[in-house]
């Protein structure tokens, strides 16, 4: 069911469409004969019908040429097609990966040409029911890692770590009538530093924890004579460097720092109303302990930081509502490797659209994308895509494309269509779908648009199909989204059911319009593509990404300020 259209710029685009269509449709089939037959030429395809979607790279055509004076000749795709004696005709055609346009002319003797254009959608199809997984990839640099650490160390200095180092004590116990019991009391420090650098399978971590102050309380005994006193372990730096790990586990991203090595500069300890007698029995023990505690302290700590800085490198889940679809973006991450480049992530997407489970959708072989995102100096992202047309598949599944414009909010439309027309019914037999030429380049394309002029009952006065295909390219914004501008449309275009009454375009009318329509479309496509979600790395401004097309991937290169 088509769906009104209640916001102004929408149906202005739409509205734009709508000339577009009637446009086209005074300049689509042409006979060129001339004239004085009896029985005009007339061409009929019946298959493939409009909306046909082919699982593969053939199709059939097949139909009726009649009329016309003198033999008739039959091409399909530009080759020709033996005719039968009732005009009968049937041809397997190869198409490509897409929405791909089917041509299929008849003539006759006297060079009356008639022309039927369909489109369809060919290749490797799944369906739009939320289940196929598209992936998506993230790479990080050795630059980007070092503003992730920088990042991490703002964490790192807030943790407690008086709590976790009392979770050692005592640190020292030993009972009778000469013996001690020390316990940490307080941990202070300055500030951190935390320095990640990627090798193969791990990131070298190094945590710096400047002027480091431990107080200690000691209880002790000496000739069976009971006492306390204090003790202060000081150092300029502690250094604590250990071997990150990054891997999936259970759909999440997790790291581990397993073990570490801890070294203090300046390491010093200050005694208080303790005798020496008693300091004796610990004092070597002391720097040990201490840490010890200090390298808890960070292997307890640092992975859970780090899993919160890192995750700002995947994909995030949402809900959203597209064109008045509500949308879910699913994230699983699949991959996580590190060697002396970075550290490369890959998770697989899925996106279910409320109601558009019965569609289809190109789905296009990919790579895994680290080769593609190994240059990228800061950070990289790659989008298959198939993101994009699995939501554009679902969309359209769910109607969202299909609705109606009251030609009251177009100016002049009156004076191009049907004068009793009143508003414009435009539905989708195909997916709009983007697809990767040979040439490495991205286009959109969109198949066999349907056109309903109508008039105030609701009665066709006008029905066209139309079909366009247009190079695309991706660029970003300084805030870091996506847009996506398209270029000069090809566009083929058929009346189904013509009006004697419309008037015919002058070509500068017809290209004005197909320009202002897919500048409106360019700017739509923008904001759906805006929806997709981009790295956040906390404490981290990213600049204005480089985008570019490779392996059909969408690639952005993004560097850090």
């Amino acid at each position: 069911m088509a769906t009104p259209l209640h916001n102004p710029s929408d149906m202005r685009a739409f509205a734009s469409l709508a000339l577009v269509l009637a446009a086209a449709a005074c300049s689509s089939a042409t006979n060129g004969g001339s004239g004085g037959s009896a029985e005009p030429l007339v061409l009929t395809v019946d298959t493939p019908t409009r909306g046909t979607t082919v699982d593969g790279t053939s199709v059939t055509v097949s139909g009726h040429a009649t009329g016309g004076h003198g033999a008739l000749t039959v091409t399909v795709a530009g080759q020709a097609t033996p005719v039968g004696a009732d005009g009968s005709f049937s041809a397997a055609t190869t198409v490509t990966d897409g929405i791909d346009i089917v041509e299929t002319h008849a003539k006759d003797s006297e060079g009356a040409d008639v022309r039927d254009v369909r489109a369809v959608l060919a290749g490797t199809l799944a369906a739009t029911d939320g289940t196929h997984a598209a992936p998506m990839a993230t790479h990080a640099s050795p630059s980007a890692l070092t503003a992730i650490g920088n990042a991490m160390a703002g964490d790192a200095a807030k943790v407690d770590y008086t709590s976790v180092a009392e979770g050692l004590n005592p640190i020292y116990d030993n009972g009778g009538c000469l013996g001690a019991t020390v316990n940490i009391t307080n941990v202070s420090l300055s500030g951190v530093d935390v320095g990640l650098a990627p090798k193969a399978g791990a990131l070298t971590t190094n945590v710096t924890i400047h002027d480091v102050s431990v107080q200690l309380h000691a209880s002790f005994k000496v000739a069976c004579i009971g006492g306390s006193g204090t003790i202060t372990v000081t150092s300029s730096a502690a250094h604590i460097s250990g071997d990150l790990g990054v891997d999936v586990s259970s759909g999440k991203l997790e790291t581990a720092l397993p073990s570490s090595s801890v070294t203090l500069d300046n390491f010093n300890v200050s005694v208080s109303g303790i005798p020496s007698e008693v300091t004796g029995l610990f004092n070597g023990i002391i720097k040990g302990k201490v840490q010890t505690a200090l390298a808890n302290a960070i292997q307890s700590k640092v992975p859970s930081i780090a899993n919160g800085e890192l995750a700002g490198l995947l994909t995030k889940p949402f809900d959203e509502s597209v064109l008045g679809a509500d949308v879910s973006l699913g994230v699983t991450p699949t991959a996580a490797t590190i060697d002396s480049s970075g550290v490369y992530v890959a998770v697989d997407t899925t996106i279910n659209v409320a109601s558009g489970s019965g569609g289809v959708f190109l789905t296009e072989a990919t790579q895994d994308a680290s080769a593609a995102l190994a240059s990228s100096p800061d950070l990289g992202v790659a989008i298959a895509n198939d993101v994009v047309n699995q939501l554009l598949g679902g969309l359209w599944a769910a109607n969202a494309f299909d609705m109606t414009v009251q030609l009251s909010s177009i100016p002049g439309a009156g004076a191009l269509l049907d004068p009793n027309a009143t508003q414009l019914a435009v539905s989708m037999s195909l997916p709009p779908t983007a697809a990767t030429d040979p040439s490495g380049n991205l286009n959109l394309a969109v198949g066999d648009a349907i056109l309903s002029v109508q008039d105030a009952s609701g009665n066709e006065l006008q029905r066209i199909a139309l079909s366009v295909q247009t190079g695309m390219s991706i660029s970003a914004t300084a805030n870091n989204k996506l847009a996506m501008t398209l270029g000069n449309p090809t566009v083929y275009a058929q009346v189904l059911v013509q009006s004697q009454d419309t008037a015919p375009l002058a070509d500068s009318e017809l290209e004005s319009i197909v320009k202002g329509v897919w500048s409106t479309v360019g700017q739509q496509a923008s904001t759906a593509l805006a929806k997709l979600p981009m790295p956040a790395i906390a404490g981290v401004q990213l600049g204005e990404p480089t985008v570019s097309s490779t392996a059909n991937y969408v690639v952005a290169d993004i560097p850090l300020q």
